[in-house]
């Protein structure tokens, strides 16, 4: 009964996504009543900053992984653990990175998976970005980043930072941490 009802959940989600021009990842095959969306299969994921020693002039972070890892932590279904000392053997890990990437890209995040599995992720984030943009827009583009690593995707609202275009917004919005709900309740 359970199942059914999640079921039925997710179908009106994405239908009032699709509807209303709101994004999210959760999609729904009415006629086999299949739900089916890329996730990670456990609520534990680590988030692995190589990024935290690169520090801008006056001694702050570049890239404030830490910081939006822990807000995508509240809230959410999923427990996104930070560690700069590498993730644990067998465990679902994240990886950030810095790297040069071509223009206009300002971080891209590259998913490995198993039919809709997520089995791991690489963020790259780009250096000349992080060296000549504001704390705010770095800010926005590690959590967008990272809430694709969780398997959500870019949304029309001004409100999230997973618009498809880099701004000031810092943080998901009530839409995206109900996304993440609908997905990962689902099990």
């Amino acid at each position: 009964m359970f199942k059914i009802l999640a079921t039925f959940a997710v179908f009106v989600s994405v239908l009032a996504s699709s509807l209303l021009g709101v994004g999210g990842t959760v999609t729904a095959t009415a006629a086999t009543s299949k739900v089916s969306f890329n996730s990670w299969q456990k609520d534990v994921i680590y988030v692995y900053d190589t990024t935290s020693k690169i520090k801008k002039s006056d001694g702050t972070r570049v890239w404030p992984v830490k910081a939006a890892a822990e807000r995508w932590d509240n809230d959410n279904p999923v427990d996104f653990r930070y560690t700069t000392k590498g993730c644990p053997a067998n465990s679902q890990c994240v990886i950030v990175r810095q790297k040069e990437l071509a223009a206009p890209a300002v971080g891209t995040t590259l998913l490995s998976r198993v039919g809709t599995d997520i089995k791991s992720v690489t963020i790259y984030l780009d250096t000349t970005f992080g060296r000549t943009n504001s704390s705010a827009k770095r800010r926005n583009v590690t959590c967008h980043e990272l809430g694709h690593s969780l398997g959500l995707k870019h949304r029309n609202a001004k409100t999230t930072c997973l618009t498809s275009y880099a701004n000031t917004v810092k943080y998901p919005d009530a839409t995206d941490i109900k996304n993440l709900r609908t997905m990962y309740g689902y099990r």
